[in-house]
């Protein structure tokens, strides 16, 4: 017999059944691992059609990142906790299914949707330059060259890649054009300090090479992240001014302040609270006789120079606030100007109708211009709405100076011209639309070469369909086509669908030139209430319609880009 060991007894036999399951686990977890798990391969395999997907989608599509990152995020999302205890291969192999679809969806409809966009971004680009333009703003050629090469652009584009090209170009201008602006004062303030040094017989020539460096490079275009850093630049280069000619300072000092207060009293003349800024200013002037050293000048023109600047966004809200305020003066005093319809088989023979309906609108009138303002909150948002409430006002400007126009409806307007030659500097071939003469003019490189009675959106006692006013591009043609009604069957404003042969796409959301064969006249008051059952007895759903004959002409002779000044 053996005897028993001391300390320790020998471990009993595992049972086979809990050595066979073990087993099972072991292999089991084994075989996961090698990702033999269908729910994983399955996840693996579809996260791969995706990101092929995704690849043939920027490579080979062109569709910008802007589209495809939020299929991105989504897809890093699913895939940041894979390989974790509670990590569900199955529904990341659905969710994957599900980003696939979105983007072969967005691909299919990505040279529309980017189409758009572009013509969106085309517009807030040339409303941008118009109001820079308006404000004189004399280096804004390079700017307006480029508007003109993203419309030739955009007139040549055939795939995906080509929209999205000119869409950056035209969001990347027009956020240039909106940082402009501070920088562009800060500059006239360098300017001023640099006549008082002339004035006072000091030298200035430093100075003035860099002041013509700064002119110059805003005249060369830069980007928008540029002229922010322009603006510190010129901050420096002033107090550099200072340090060099220690018998300078009093006087650049004194210029500062001066430009603090025309700041001041401008956003006074806003009608805005100036407390603050006029308080800082008092006690920079006291500083200023107190200062002894040429170390107490250059700290007071740092913080004047960062006083200065902290009021950009208060004067551009202001700015914008005003400008709209006299936007709607101009709108409820063209109001009052009471039309009536003159055609012998009007339905409103009593009744009369503001002459800026269209601008009366919330849509598209003064409605949009209140809701764009009261959404900003930047520099640039405020800049965007001062854009349009600008735009609103240059094109309900030239319909007031139309209304009493004698000119016959076939020969050139004087409103006409000034939008294209000096308000929108527009070239080639352009298309006007006079809303309250309901009449179409065709110009090509300044000169009138056609003209045609329309019929625009319907005025009604009680509800308007207005066209849309302002400067707009042709989008896109449509040949036989079919319209159909946006309204449900029972609406007032329900039509069944309906055949068009001639159409064109002149802002976004539904709005065309287009043939109106159903239509039994055209002209002067066709857009207000009268006798004409198949035209619902008045003016369009928003569009432009021509007789079918016109449109043709118009259709044949518009190339994709064409501004539309509709006013």
């Amino acid at each position: 017999m053996f005897g028993r060991r001391s300390g320790n007894t020998l471990p009993r036999r595992t049972p086979r059944w809990v050595m066979a399951l073990l087993i099972v686990v072991v292999v089991t977890m084994t075989l996961a691992a090698c990702g033999s798990d269908p729910n994983q391969e399955a996840a693996q395999q579809n996260k791969s059609r995706l990101d092929n997907e995704l690849k043939h989608a920027r490579t080979t599509l062109g569709l910008p990142d802007s589209m495809l990152n939020p299929i991105v995020s989504q897809e890093n999302q699913i895939s940041s906790g894979e390989g974790g205890f509670n990590y569900n291969y199955q529904d990341a192999a659905a969710n994957y299914t599900l980003l696939y679809n979105q983007l072969v969806s967005m691909e299919q409809n990505a040279q529309q949707t980017l189409q758009k966009q572009a013509n969106d971004d085309i517009q807030a680009f040339a409303k941008a330059v118009t109001q820079l333009r308006g404000e004189g703003f004399s280096e804004i050629d390079v700017y307006q060259a480029r508007l003109d090469q993203a419309v030739q652009d955009w007139n040549a584009a055939k795939t995906v890649g080509d929209y999205a090209r000119v869409d950056t170009t035209a969001q990347q201008q027009t956020a240039a054009l909106h940082a402009l602006w501070p920088a562009y004062q800060k500059l006239q303030d360098f300017q001023t300090i640099l006549r008082t040094l002339q004035n006072a017989g000091m030298n200035s020539a430093m100075g003035q090479i860099e002041y013509q460096q700064n002119l110059d490079a805003i005249r060369a275009g830069l980007p928008a992240d540029r002229y922010a850093k322009l603006v510190t630049v010129i901050d420096g280069q002033i107090v550099q001014l200072m340090a060099d000619q220690a018998e300078a300072t009093p006087y650049i000092g004194a210029a500062l302040l001066d430009s603090f207060q025309a700041r001041i009293d401008l956003l006074k003349t806003y009608g805005q609270n100036t407390t603050t800024f006029q308080q800082q200013h008092d006690d920079d002037v006291t500083q200023l006789k107190a200062a002894k050293s040429t170390t107490d000048y250059l700290q007071l023109g740092q913080t004047i120079n960062k006083q200065i600047d902290a009021m950009s966004l208060s004067l551009l809200k202001a700015k914008a606030f005003s400008d709209y305020a006299q936007l709607q003066k101009l709108v409820n005093t063209v109001a009052n100007i009471r039309l009536t319809c003159h055609l012998d088989n009007c339905t409103y023979p009593n009744g009369d109708y503001p002459a800026d309906y269209e601008y009366l609108d919330h849509w598209v009138g003064v409605g949009d211009a209140h809701d764009v303002l009261y959404a900003a909150h930047d520099v640039e948002s405020y800049q965007e709405a001062d854009d349009v409430i600008g735009n609103l006002t240059i094109n309900l400007r030239a319909l007031k100076d139309n209304l009493n126009d004698p000119t016959p409806h076939s020969q050139p307007h004087a409103t006409d011209l000034l939008l294209i030659n000096t308000a929108y500097h527009l070239t080639g071939k352009v298309i006007v639309v006079s809303l309250r003469e309901q009449t179409l003019r065709a110009y090509e490189n300044g000169k009138m070469v056609w003209w045609s009675y329309v019929t625009t959106g319907a005025y009604r006692p009680n509800e308007q369909l207005p066209s849309w006013p302002g400067l707009h591009y042709a989008m896109y043609k449509l040949y036989h086509t079919e319209f159909t009604s946006p309204d449900p069957p029972g609406s007032p404003d329900y039509y069944a669908p309906t055949p068009i042969n001639y159409a064109i796409a002149y802002a976004p959301n539904g709005y065309f030139l287009h043939d109106a064969w159903w239509r039994a006249e055209f002209g002067p008051d066709t857009n207000l209430p009268h006798w004409d059952p198949a035209a619902f007895s008045g003016g369009s759903h928003g569009c432009v319609n021509l007789p079918e004959n016109n449109m043709a002409w118009i259709y044949n002779w518009t190339p994709i880009g064409t501004p539309i000044v509709v006013y």
